[in-house]
């Protein structure tokens, strides 16, 4: 091969490998732009639920009136919200889908916790869906770290309002601990306490601020997947979407040291587990 030859080779891979570098440049330039462009993307969107609250009020009676309506986004809690007369848990459970705000006006409150029945999904290994799952069964799917990741906004409608809160904690708590923070006005203090419960036992770190100053809600069912030696119950909790954030944009979600029980019990069992009662 002549020199001259040599020199035109070596002049070709060297316009090769520039064109190499360039697309690969392109590619990791797109990349990191589809990836600004995920997190900033509006990824809930407020439903009107005026004409399904005002159908669910026709089944109203002195026991308990409709007053919302409730949407966990990825699960079927999309559902009325009650105000009753009794505690949730002695509703019949032929009142298959809804949720129950205890003993308060029709308002929104800076702590909003909403209950509902969980029948059959109390498990050590939950289902994520079933066709007999017509409650809030599915408010489990929290547990798992894909689902929580993908899955970070609650809307709650009432008084003629919509309002989306940020999902800030995914925790397991004694009831009893529970009872001693109801629906209502709290001050500051009392709010941080509540907010230090919810924290403390998250099996997340959500990467949002959230404080005192924050309006508060919790979707609250029970379960036995941490053992029925006492009774406990998974919330999940959001804050309400600040004047300030115009979109409901992603942001991210890690697990922390508290998941590790939840790994254990996982890895623990063989199947999924359905029938139950609650």
């Amino acid at each position: 091969m002549t020199k001259k030859k040599r020199k035109v080779k070596f002049k070709k891979i060297y316009i090769y490998l520039a064109i190499l570098f360039i697309l690969l440049f392109v590619l990791l330039i797109m990349l990191i732009l589809q990836k600004f462009i995920m997190m900033e993307k509006n990824i809930f969107e407020v439903e009107a639920t005026e004409s399904k609250i005002l159908e669910a009020s026709k089944k109203d009676n002195e026991e308990y009136k409709t007053i919302g309506w409730l949407k966990v986004q990825g699960t079927n809690i999309d559902y009325p919200v009650i105000m009753g007369k009794k505690e949730y848990f002695n509703y019949p459970v032929e009142l298959e889908s809804y949720g129950w705000i205890l003993n308060r006006d029709k308002k929104l409150h800076n702590v909003m916790n909403i209950f509902g029945h969980n029948i059959f999904n109390l498990g050590p290994s939950p289902k994520k869906n079933s066709k007999n799952f017509k409650r809030f069964e599915e408010l489990m799917n929290f547990i798992y770290y894909d689902f929580a990741q993908d899955n970070k906004y609650i809307q709650l409608s009432i008084d003629g309002k919509d309002y989306v809160y940020k999902i800030f904690s995914v925790s397991i708590i004694y009831a009893s601990d529970i009872d001693v923070f109801p629906n209502g006005e709290y001050s500051k203090n009392a709010k941080k306490n509540y907010l230090d419960l919810l924290k403390d036992n998250s099996i997340y770190n959500y990467d949002i601020d959230v404080n005192e100053n924050d309006k508060l809600i919790s979707i609250v069912t029970c379960t036995r997947f941490l053992g029925t030696d006492a009774y406990r119950d998974i919330l999940v909790s959001g804050r309400l979407i600040r004047e300030n954030e115009k979109n409901y944009n992603n942001y991210s979600i890690d697990k922390n040291k508290n998941y590790k029980k939840i790994d254990e019990v996982l890895k623990g069992d063989d199947g999924n587990e359905e029938i139950g009662s609650a």
